[in-house]
């Protein structure tokens, strides 16, 4: 049997495509292991935009800090307590919710928020 050559360049095109997706560097999905629940609805994956981002949010998570007693604020990118306000900032997501994650699931938010810096 020889196959459609209309399917098999329908197949090709889409192969195509996916090689010529252009992934945003400033965008960071991830696939939560252990959903959890927030407002009621059931989050899947946490979408962090990193790219929506400002100067302003850098400052403001360098007062929260500084005011919760955290002497180094934003300057120590490393610490989890920045790194959460970052990936909450990212993703639209309250830091009381993304605490609520499974422990694997925040480890992969948090990190991502760091690495982003590291790139």
């Amino acid at each position: 049997m020889s196959q459609n050559p209309e399917i098999k360049n329908n197949t090709e095109v889409k192969e195509k495509e996916k090689t010529n997706v252009v992934e945003n560097p400033n965008v960071k999905i991830i696939e939560l292991k252990s959903p959890i629940n927030i407002d009621g609805a059931l989050l899947n994956e946490i979408k962090l935009d990193f790219g929506k981002m400002t100067g302003a949010d850098v400052l403001k998570i360098d007062k929260e800090l500084k005011a919760e007693g955290h002497v180094e604020g934003f300057n120590s990118v490393g610490d989890q307590q920045v790194c959460v306000r970052i990936a909450s900032r990212a993703s639209g997501i309250l830091v009381d919710d993304l605490e609520r994650l499974g422990l694997v699931d925040f480890a992969e938010v948090t990190f991502s928020a760091r690495n982003f810096f590291f790139q």
